[in-house]
C-alpha cells in the first residue's frame, strides 16, 4: 500500500487513519494491531466513509440516527 501511494505521489496521514474489522454480531471479538513506522493505528467500531455512517457490523443504525434530526 505504501508503494502504491508513493508511486502516485500521495501521502498517508497516520494521525487521521483508523482501521475497522467487519464482523458478524455472534463472532467473538479479537483485537487487530496494525502499525507503520512505530505508530499503531486505532481500531474503530464506526466511522464516516464517503458521507455514510457505517459500523463494524454493517448495519444502518448510526446513519438513521444521524438523519432523523
Amino acid at each position: 500500500m505504501i508503494k502504491c501511494f508513493a508511486a502516485n505521489k500521495l501521502v498517508l496521514n497516520l494521525y487521521k487513519m483508523s482501521i475497522m474489522t467487519f464482523r458478524i454480531k455472534t463472532a467473538s471479538h479479537s483485537t487487530l494491531f496494525v502499525g507503520y513506522k512505530e505508530k499503531l493505528l486505532q481500531e474503530t467500531v464506526n466511522t464516516k466513509f464517503l458521507g455514510l455512517q457505517i459500523d463494524n457490523h454493517i448495519n444502518w443504525n448510526n446513519l438513521v440516527e444521524q438523519l432523523i434530526p
